[in-house]
């Protein structure tokens, strides 16, 4: 009987704990081993050499090998541009906008010219017209019964028997014209119907003409009338 109580307890192994550990153990090494080959595949796929384009390297090795043209030749031969639609229309404003500008500049520099050159004309004397806008007025006076037209010719208008016609006052033989003429000494004749040359009867005569006529003479320093 005291053998028996002085054994103690029945002291068993505990089963469930290292069953436990065990289970963890394996969870582990399984796990590592499917990270390894993960790792082992990446690693063989970014070794692996990628497919290869047959038809891309032969164009490519073909445009490589095609000697490219040096100096006049690159110029005449056929050459590919290639332009974005933003870039394009950008140009395409730019070009817009310079032509306006050299338009206006253009433009302002033949005003500039036409005024200088007006200017010029001007000073030099000009046309017939800018002499008698600075001329002095005058006006010619003839009595011509039965005249149909009367044109006054002399110096101031190149002897043209039809540049300078006298108006008809009323319905007299009066006939009237005013001129706007140089300072100065003047030639001048009376032309009836395009045909008769007739010297002034109110003014001095000048010497005979070369065509054996008679010219009046006129003085211009002022004076308004004859």
């Amino acid at each position: 009987m005291s053998d028996g109580a002085d054994r103690g307890p029945d002291r068993r192994p505990d089963l469930g704990a290292g069953s436990s550990s065990g289970s963890s153990s394996g969870s582990s090494s399984g796990s590592s081993s499917d990270d390894g080959r993960l790792d082992a595949a990446v690693r063989a796929a970014y070794r692996a050499a990628p497919a290869r384009d047959a038809d891309a390297e032969a164009r490519l090795l073909s445009r490589l090998a095609r000697p490219r043209p040096a100096g006049v030749r690159w110029w005449l031969e056929a050459q590919r541009f290639e332009l974005r639609p933003v870039a394009a229309v950008a140009l395409f404003t730019l070009v817009l906008a310079a032509g306006a500008w050299g338009g206006a500049r253009w433009a302002a520099r033949a005003v500039r010219g036409q005024g200088a050159l007006a200017g010029a004309s001007g000073a030099a004397g000009g046309p017939l017209v800018a002499q008698a806008s600075r001329g002095v007025p005058v006006t010619f006076v003839l009595r011509a019964p039965g005249a149909t037209s009367v044109c006054v010719a002399g110096d101031f208008n190149s002897w043209d028997a039809a540049a300078t016609p006298l108006v008809h006052a009323g319905s007299g033989d009066l006939w009237i014209a005013n001129v706007e003429l140089p300072r100065g000494v003047h030639l001048y004749s009376f032309v009836l119907d395009g045909a008769e040359w007739r010297p002034d009867p109110s003014a001095p005569l000048a010497p005979d003409d070369a065509f054996g006529g008679h010219n009046s003479v006129i003085v211009v320093a002022g004076a308004k009338s004859l």
